[in-house]
């Protein structure tokens, strides 16, 4: 059950915690910025459902605000500070759930949420989107999709829109994320009855807000906190106000410096009046303000376009695979273990899991390979590989030949035979010539026999 407590105490209890951390003057880049996300759009199938409500819309959709803060850092409380109030009003109503649906987002049970329109009622959070998930931007969900959904009233499967103006549909990512039990909301003042079914479209208060104790985190290293989930047919303006602790490794030992930041949607001149200590942890952000009525801009530039955050790109590189944007907008490719942006790409190190194998790296088509079967011997006779790298002839050169039989045998990085020469009886000194043009770019193994003895030279093909 979640505590009531006035807003006076609510902001203490919501910063302390852990030693003090701060410094002068206070550095505001350590809040990034909000990210609305369109997280879903409502379709006919959906707007056909009873079960949940007879208020969905076709073409309502879902957004969802995420605090984006650096690593390190941690939100305190969100909501309406005295003089600045939160403000969230639409030109029709919020969806709300009549079955299973909440005002906040910790109190949605995950076992509900595969039933009708549940999984985009509308509330306000502090990172949780259901009693056992956190809730992250489609695009950073690293387990996919839970979505089943029961059908509602109909019985047909709901939440299965896949429009481009919704970036990634449910069924691919859900943002519901479960490394650990989100944790529970402290608030003062009651909800909003907007998040009540058929309440009024309109709320401002200068004496609600809400909050974790001592601060939270974002589940994941992108460290993001979900802050509220809105779904409308119409056009969504809302506005937030929200305070921001500081690293505990950011000490200053002077008394009068700053363990919180306080960022508010419009910044007043008596915040700042004076200057000095009183008033420099306190300041504005343009993305604290979001009206879905001003046409927003894709990762592309475009205002309106399809290019959003989940959406397919191409980030220049040919060795990665299922390139997308990010929540940042930033085009990311996965490597070879499936991590976006991540380093494992072919060329780099790897571990084939094989004890007999060394010099393990990331091949063409994300094979992890390494010296198989094969080892560098340094057995006479002395031989010449040139040049190494290459990228078609490769010289090879024998010394102290007397008669024996010589075989050049090349393996690709896996082992397999791909060129093989029988020179036969040589004697003296001999050079021969093998022409790499023909095969793909990698690493390869020569193997040089000469009578018993062999001698094998790591060859780079480029």
């Amino acid at each position: 059950m979640k505590r009531t407590l006035t807003l006076h105490s609510l902001l203490f209890l919501a910063s302390m915690g852990g030693a003090m951390a701060q410094y002068t003057p206070p550095d505001p880049s350590g809040f990034q910025g909000l990210i609305v996300e369109p997280y879903y759009v409502a379709n006919a199938q959906d707007a056909s459902d009873t079960d949940g409500s007879s208020e969905l819309e076709e073409g309502a959709v879902t957004y969802r605000v995420f605090v984006d803060l650096k690593p390190g850092y941690k939100l305190l409380t969100v909501g309406g500070f005295p003089n600045h109030p939160f403000t969230i009003n639409t030109s029709t109503i919020l969806f709300n759930n009549d079955d299973r649906g909440e005002a906040w987002g910790d109190a949605i049970n995950d076992i509900h949420l595969n039933k009708n329109s549940v999984m985009i009622d509308s509330w306000l959070s502090m990172g949780a989107s259901s009693d056992a998930h956190w809730g992250v931007p489609k695009a950073d969900d690293p387990d996919g999709s839970l979505v089943n959904n029961d059908g509602g009233s109909t019985g047909s499967p709901m939440l299965a829109n896949s429009t481009s103006a919704m970036g990634i549909p449910l069924g691919t990512a859900d943002g519901l994320y479960a490394p650990s039990v989100p944790p529970s909301i402290t608030y003062v003042g009651s909800a909003p009855a907007m998040f009540d079914p058929a309440g009024p479209s309109s709320y401002s208060d200068d004496n609600f807000a809400w909050a974790v104790l001592g601060g939270i985190a974002g589940p994941d290293t992108s460290n993001r906190i979900l802050i509220g989930q809105f779904t409308t047919d119409g056009v969504l303006d809302v506005c937030f106000n929200l305070w921001v602790r500081i690293p505990d490794t950011l000490v200053c030992s002077d008394p009068n410096c700053h363990e919180i930041m306080e960022f508010y949607a419009t910044l007043l001149p008596s915040d700042t009046a004076g200057g000095g200590f009183a008033a420099d942890n306190k300041f504005t952000h343009p993305t604290l303000c979001f009206n879905s009525g001003n046409q927003q801009v894709d990762c592309l530039g475009v205002p309106g376009g399809p290019a959003l955050p989940g959406t397919a790109c191409d980030d220049g590189n040919a060795d990665t695979q299922n390139d997308v944007f990010d929540a940042n907008c930033s085009c990311l490719g996965e490597d070879c273990l499936g991590v976006p942006g991540g380093n494992a790409l072919p060329g780099e190190p790897c571990d084939d899991g094989d004890p007999n194998t060394a010099n393990d790296t990331w091949q063409t088509g994300c094979i992890c390979s390494g010296i198989n079967s094969v080892q560098e011997l340094a057995t006479a006779p002395a031989v010449t590989v040139s040049p190494n790298p290459t990228r078609d002839v490769l010289r090879i050169g024998i010394a102290d030949l007397s008669g024996e039989r010589v075989v050049l045998t090349l393996r690709n990085a896996l082992g397999q035979t791909v060129l093989t020469q029988d020179l036969g009886p040589m004697n003296g000194d001999r050079q021969q010539v093998l022409d790499l043009g023909g095969q793909a770019t990698g690493v390869y193994f020569l193997e040089v026999t000469v009578g018993a003895q062999r001698t094998v030279k790591r060859v780079s093909k480029l």
